[in-house]
Parts: C-alpha cells; sequence; structure tokens
C-alpha cells in the first residue's frame, strides 16, 4: 500500500497517511477530507560497492508547483 504526504487545507496539518485504491483520505487532525497530496522525492536505496548517500538539494521543486506557500 502506498504512503503519501498530504496537507489539510482546513487546518493545515502536514500528514503521512497510507491510501488504498481509489479511498479518500481524511485529515487526521480535524477530519477534513480537503486534502492536498504533496509532491516529495523517491527515495532509491543502492547496493553497490562503494556508493555514498546524496543529499538532496534544498529548496523544493521552485515556486511555480504550488507545494509551498511562497
Amino acid at each position: 500500500m502506498p504512503l503519501y504526504e498530504f496537507v489539510c487545507r482546513e487546518c493545515e496539518c502536514e500528514q503521512e497517511l497510507v491510501v488504498c485504491g481509489e479511498e479518500t483520505p481524511k485529515c487526521e487532525s480535524c477530519g477534513s477530507g480537503q486534502l492536498t497530496k504533496l509532491l516529495s522525492a523517491p527515495v532509491a536505496h543502492s547496493t553497490s560497492a562503494g556508493s555514498t548517500p546524496r543529499e538532496l538539494p534544498s529548496g523544493g521543486c521552485g515556486s511555480g508547483c504550488g507545494c509551498h506557500g511562497g
């Protein structure tokens, strides 16, 4: 089951929720169904020898995407 990040448009609470199929998630804080799915960076694990983890650049994906209020 996929885990998604959401922000509630009512109370602005950010949360991670497991969503099954066409299920409509509700805010864990206020119960609202007005959630917006956030963009998140996928996580990939490497098992190759000598590989080191890399930090993702800070600042998100920019102000044009609508994933933050800036």
